[in-house]
C-alpha cells in the first residue's frame, strides 16, 4: 500500500510539473517579442558616445528624443510637445510634456533636460560637435527651456531628434553615474534594457518601461537586438524565423532579393552614400601621399563607379561622386561629370605628384559584410593604377576612432546618410566631425559652409551645391555609390515608411496582426 501511495504521489507530481511547464511554455509563446538583427556592434549604450542611425539601434528603444522626424521630414512630438525657433535661428524653446518619466521613475523636467544635453555636449562623443556653438540653456519653468547658440542654426530643432542623439534625454541619475550608462539605460523611452538578459556586444534585451507616458506605443513584451556582422548569418536567421527585422545593406539586399521566401520583404529608401574617405589629407601619418590633391584626384579617376555600383548593389544604388544623394539639398547632377573613369588620367596625376610607380595605401573599414566587399572592390580598382590597398579591420567605429588617434590608416571605407546638410556636414566635413578623423580644414570650405549654414534650409540649395562642389574638386573623399538603406522584414510585422527619417525607428514597428 505504501509503495502504491508513493507511486501515485510521484505520478501526480509529474502531472503537475508537466502542466506547469506547459503553462510556462504557453505563456512564453504568447509573448510578443520583436527580434531584430543589427549589422553593427554598438559603440556604447550611452547616447553621448553611441553611434547614430543604424549604428545607434541599441539606444533607440530606451531613449526618447525631444522630437521625431516623420518620413515627409516634418516634426512630431515626443518628449517635447511644442517648440519655437527664434527669428534669427539662434535659439529654440522646447515645452516638455508633463507626466513623462525616465525608466528609473524620475520625472522628465527642464532641469533634467538641461543636465542631459550639457552632459552630451561635454562628453565629446562623435556628435557633440553638433552643439559646438551652444552657449547656454535657460530653464524657463518646470517643463520649459531654451537652447541658445552663438551662430544661426536653421536646422536647430533637428539636432534634438532621434537621429542625432543629443535629444535622447538621460535621467539625472544616469548623468551622475556615467559608468553605469555603458551597461544600463536611463532613458524615457517605451523600453528599458534588461541587463541580466543582455550580453554586451552580442545581444541586447529590452522590456517595457513601466513609467512610459504612452502605453499604446508599447507594442512588444520584449525587444531583442542581436548583432549579425555577418549578413549571410543574418539572412539565414531571417529565413529560419529567428529574426523579424534585419538591419542590412544594399550589397546584401542585391544578392538576396531574388531568393527570398514570400514571408520576407525588403524595405529600402535611397538616403545615403558609400565610398572612401581620404582621411590623412595633411599627410600627418606614415603615408604622406594624400596630402597632394593630385593623388586624391587620381584615386577618384581610378574608380569605375558604374561597374562597382551595379556589381555590388544592383538596383539598390547608383554611381556617384558626391555626398548628397539625388533629391537631397545640395545634390548637383553636374558633379557626376567631374571624375569619369580614366585609369590613364589617374596614372598621369600620380606621376605628376611624384608617384609614377604608385604606393601602398592603408585603408580602415568596420567589420561588416558591405565594408569588407567594398574595400576589396576598391582595392582591385586602385591596383590597376599602381596603388596597393592594405585593409585594416576595425571591430566597430569606436575602434576605428582609436586607430585614427594612432595614425594607423590614411583612408577609410565608410558609408553615411544624406539629409539636411547643416547637420550632415558636421559628421564628414567639419574639423571636429566624427568621420573627419584627422580634423582637416580648408579655408574655402569653411567659408562656404558658414555661408550655407546661415541660410534657411529651404533657401540654401545653391549655397550647399557650392560646398559639395568644392569638396569634390579638392577630392576630400572618393564616393562610389549613392546607396539605399535596406532592411529585411518579416510579414509578421508592420514597418513605418523611412523617407526623411533615414532609418526605421524600432519603437514604430508593430505586429502585423
Amino acid at each position: 500500500m505504501k509503495n502504491l501511495l508513493a507511486t501515485r504521489r510521484l505520478f501526480l507530481a509529474a502531472i503537475l510539473a508537466t502542466t506547469s511547464l506547459a503553462a510556462a511554455g504557453s505563456a512564453f509563446a504568447q509573448q510578443k517579442v520583436l527580434t531584430v538583427g543589427s549589422a553593427f556592434v554598438p559603440v556604447s549604450l550611452d547616447p553621448a558616445l553611441s553611434g547614430n542611425g543604424r549604428a545607434g539601434m541599441a539606444i533607440g528603444p530606451a531613449y526618447e528624443p525631444l522630437v521625431r522626424v516623420a518620413a515627409d521630414g516634418s516634426f512630431r512630438p515626443a518628449l517635447a510637445t511644442k517648440w519655437e525657433m527664434s527669428p534669427d535661428s539662434k535659439s529654440v524653446t522646447f515645452t516638455l510634456r508633463e507626466g513623462a518619466k525616465f525608466s528609473d521613475g524620475e520625472p522628465v523636467t527642464a532641469e533634467a533636460a538641461k543636465k542631459s544635453i550639457e552632459y552630451f555636449r561635454g562628453k565629446g562623443g562623435g556628435f557633440a560637435t553638433n552643439l559646438k556653438t551652444l552657449t547656454s540653456i535657460d530653464v524657463l519653468g518646470p517643463y520649459q527651456f531654451r537652447i541658445n547658440m552663438s551662430e544661426p542654426q536653421p536646422a536647430l530643432v533637428n539636432l534634438f531628434e532621434a537621429y542625432w542623439n543629443g535629444g535622447m534625454l538621460i535621467s539625472p541619475k544616469g548623468v551622475d553615474n556615467p559608468d553605469s550608462l555603458a551597461k544600463e539605460t536611463f532613458g524615457a523611452g517605451p523600453y528599458k534594457i534588461d541587463p541580466a538578459a543582455t550580453i554586451l556586444g552580442k545581444s541586447y534585451t529590452y522590456v517595457p518601461n513601466p513609467h512610459y507616458y504612452d502605453k499604446s506605443r508599447v507594442k512588444w513584451d520584449k525587444v531583442v537586438i542581436s548583432v549579425f556582422q555577418d549578413q549571410n548569418a543574418g539572412i539565414q536567421a531571417m529565413k529560419a524565423g529567428q529574426l523579424m527585422l534585419l538591419s542590412s545593406d544594399p550589397l546584401t539586399a542585391n544578392s538576396n532579393a531574388a531568393n527570398l521566401p514570400p514571408t520576407i520583404r525588403i524595405v529600402s529608401e535611397p538616403v545615403g552614400w558609400t565610398g572612401l574617405i581620404l582621411s590623412d589629407r595633411n599627410g600627418e601619418g606614415p603615408q604622406p601621399y594624400l596630402k597632394d590633391v593630385r593623388v586624391r584626384q587620381a584615386i577618384n579617376h581610378a574608380l569605375d563607379r558604374k561597374l562597382m555600383s551595379q556589381a555590388l548593389f544592383g538596383k539598390f544604388a547608383e554611381p556617384t561622386a558626391q555626398l548628397q544623394a539625388r533629391g537631397f539639398v545640395g545634390y548637383d547632377a553636374k558633379l557626376e561629370e567631374r571624375y569619369p573613369y580614366d585609369p590613364a588620367k589617374a596614372k598621369e596625376l600620380l606621376a605628376a605628384a611624384g608617384y609614377p610607380n604608385g604606393f601602398e595605401l592603408t585603408v580602415a573599414y568596420v567589420n561588416n559584410s558591405m565594408s569588407q566587399f567594398l574595400q576589396q572592390a576598391v582595392g582591385a580598382q586602385l591596383r590597376k593604377v599602381g596603388i596597393t590597398v592594405k585593409g585594416i579591420e576595425a571591430q566597430h567605429f569606436g575602434v576605428m576612432r582609436s586607430m585614427a588617434d594612432n595614425k594607423a590608416f590614411s583612408a577609410a571605407v565608410l558609408n553615411s546618410n544624406s539629409g539636411i546638410p547643416n547637420l550632415a556636414k558636421f559628421q564628414v566635413l567639419d574639423a571636429k566631425g566624427g568621420f573627419n578623423y584627422y580634423s582637416n580644414t580648408d579655408d574655402t570650405l569653411t567659408r562656404l559652409m558658414e555661408e550655407a549654414s546661415n541660410l534657411p534650409v529651404d533657401q540654401a540649395g545653391d549655397a550647399w551645391k557650392k560646398v559639395y562642389g568644392h569638396v569634390v574638386e579638392v577630392a576630400w573623399l572618393a564616393p562610389v555609390a549613392a546607396i539605399h538603406v535596406a532592411y529585411f522584414a518579416s510579414n509578421a510585422i508592420k514597418t513605418p515608411p523611412i523617407g526623411q527619417s533615414v532609418v526605421i525607428d524600432l519603437t514604430n514597428v508593430e505586429p502585423a496582426n
